[in-house]
């Protein structure tokens, strides 16, 4: 009994365990998701798409390559001697382009002498196309894009020629052999960076061609081989390296939350009969349309505002005119709303008005002090805005409304207001 007593109380220790990792879980989730719901308020630092680049223009990572080495011919029939009779010198260049980090291609010349089945030395060209992949063209990049090593095979196609007119050597039908025959080209090409535009490339590459390559055999199947090993120096010609791709999905987020404010805090400002004409992100201009309006009457209509901030004043002239700031600065969400400030300086000079301008910060964020020091701060950035379009000090009032929470989204507190009074 004392056994399943243990057994129940475990198991219930367990589930509360688990019940209150949930929870944390839960919580810690409603933190990032408020995070990020504020960050997404700040100027955004690009970020890039991982492994993916933008393609290559036609000047771009154009390459030329030498390499000298050894090779060796595998005929057939295979002929007389071993492998290493058949060593011969060898050299291979080439002209190439990548197209993006991963693919691209070159034409290929390699040649001097071989050995055929007969061990007699003979001269050949070969001159080939290939397809390349770099099987390691994201890893180790540099600020270009460019990888510290490279592992790149390929494939080709070309025509070889043996070009040695050594008398003896025809087909069975009595026609000579070695006229340009149809070859396949394939390999791996190992490549290290030894400067910005200097690769140490070394390569193991093969060839297969028809059986009478080298004058000996039938001519009407792939049978002749040569191996090839080499070592030399890759420059790569006009501009180097990849463009990163900047995620966009970011910048997505970003416009579609502040869309998203700006229809809240619009039908916001709609339920509170237009007193405040305000976006998140730029003034809509009906305060000053409000202001010019009033204006043109001779200040007839002049009433006292129903906004909390007006109350302090006797008379109000248009409505409030409304500045939003980025999260947790004195910056504008966008400069251009300052345009509206050449205006009020203007009416405000014209008529000898004076200028309340108070500054807020959203209350859901920040604490007591830093949301008093940031209305503060968005106050004088307006108050030092007007003074540089020729308004005195003496007509202007400033005060701090600390942080609040008013205004639905808390976005729409981070700003600072003007009133125009007589």
């Amino acid at each position: 009994m004392k056994k399943y007593v243990f057994m129940f109380l475990l198991s219930l220790t367990s589930m509360v365990s688990m019940a209150r990792d949930s929870i944390v879980t839960a919580q810690q989730r409603c933190q990032i998701e408020a995070r990020d719901k504020a960050e997404l308020l700040v100027p955004i630092t690009p970020t890039y798409l991982e492994g993916v680049t933008a393609t290559s223009g036609w000047d771009n990572n154009w390459f030329v390559e030498a390499k000298g080495g050894t090779s060796a011919f595998i005929g057939t029939p295979i002929g007389c001697g071993d492998l290493f009779d058949r060593v011969m010198p060898v050299l291979q260049i080439g002209v190439g382009k990548w197209l993006t980090p991963a693919v691209g291609g070159r034409i290929g010349y390699q040649g001097i002498k071989f050995k055929n089945a007969n061990l007699q030395s003979m001269k050949y060209q070969f001159v080939h196309a290939d397809f390349m992949y770099n099987l390691t063209h994201n890893l180790q990049c540099n600020d270009y894009g460019l990888s510290k090593f490279d592992v790149i095979p390929y494939i080709g196609v070309g025509m070889i020629r043996n070009s040695s007119n050594t008398p003896g050597y025809f087909l069975t039908d009595n026609i000579p052999s070695g006229n340009h025959p149809f070859a396949f080209s394939y390999g791996v090409e190992f490549r290290y960076l030894l400067a910005e535009r200097l690769h140490l490339v070394g390569e193991v590459s093969g060839m297969t061609t028809m059986k009478s390559f080298d004058c000996v055999g039938a001519s009407s199947r792939f049978g002749d081989h040569m191996v090839s090993a080499s070592i030399g120096l890759s420059y790569t010609i006009g501009k180097r390296g990849w463009k990163k791709v900047v995620d966009a999905r970011p910048y997505i987020n970003q416009n579609n939350f502040l869309l998203k404010i700006y229809s809240e805090h619009s039908q916001q400002a709609n339920a509170n009969n237009n007193i405040e004409a305000q976006s998140t992100d730029k003034n809509n201009y009906s305060g000053l349309n409000s202001l010019r309006y009033r204006m043109s009457l001779g200040n007839e209509n002049n009433d006292s505002s129903s906004d909390s901030l007006s109350q302090k004043t006797k008379v109000t002239i248009g409505v409030p005119i409304y500045f939003y700031f980025k999260l947790n600065t004195a910056k504008l969400v966008d400069k251009t709303q300052l345009v509206n400030l050449d205006e009020i300086a203007k009416i405000a000079k014209e008529q000898n008005l004076t200028i309340h301008i108070s500054g807020a910060a959203d209350r859901a964020t920040g604490s007591n002090k830093r949301n008093r020091y940031l209305s503060i701060e968005r106050t004088k950035y307006i108050g030092k805005q007007l003074i540089k379009r020729g308004i005195c000090k003496d007509s202007m009032k400033a005060s701090s409304l600390g942080g609040i929470n008013q205004f639905s989204p808390k976005e729409a507190n981070r700003f600072s207001v003007i009133l125009l009074t007589q």
